[in-house]
């Protein structure tokens, strides 16, 4: 049976290859599917969308989150703080110092100051690893999806959503 992380991996990767791409104000057609679920002053202008990218993905393959998660949670699943909080809470999230914890496909990646907006500035979905590189699939890194080779440098950690969720 494929789990549930697997098919994350393969929604996110067939995304990701597209590529979406935002107009100048961060939407358009690519992003629309990405970001109507989220609240936002002008429905013509959007947001930084990797965290949206992610839920998009997560929810595809049978993930039902709420747009915002309750308390302790500060902020919707469109900001990869709210991302990070919601995995330390259900013991999801593995930061990068913990030696025991390998990334397999399907595992949510957090990097810091990828974009040189400090810690948690940017999420993705792990495709899969070789030798010293990650292969993710990450939504807006400037402003377009992409597949990417990372370096564990810049990760902040991992969340492992359990297939149960």
């Amino acid at each position: 049976m494929v789990s549930r992380r697997e098919i994350l991996a393969e929604i996110a990767e067939e995304l990701a290859s597209r590529p979406l791409i935002g107009n100048e104000d961060k939407y358009g057609p690519d992003l629309e599917p990405i970001i109507n679920c989220f609240p936002r002053e002008n429905p013509k202008i959007g947001f930084d969308w990797c965290a949206a990218f992610v839920y998009h993905c997560c929810n595809e393959a049978g993930v039902k989150l709420p747009i915002r998660y309750q308390e302790p949670v500060s902020r919707n699943f469109a900001w990869v703080e709210a991302w990070l909080e919601w995995g330390q809470l259900f013991d999801f999230y593995h930061p990068i110092s913990d030696p025991l914890f390998v990334p397999e496909k399907g595992d949510l990646i957090i990097f810091d100051n990828i974009l040189g907006n400090g810690p948690n500035d940017h999420i993705g979905v792990v495709l899969r690893t070789e030798q010293n590189k990650i292969i993710t699939a990450e939504g807006n890194f400037y402003n377009k999806s992409g597949i990417f080779e990372r370096t564990k440098d810049q990760i902040n950690g991992y969340i492992r959503i359990d297939d149960k969720y």
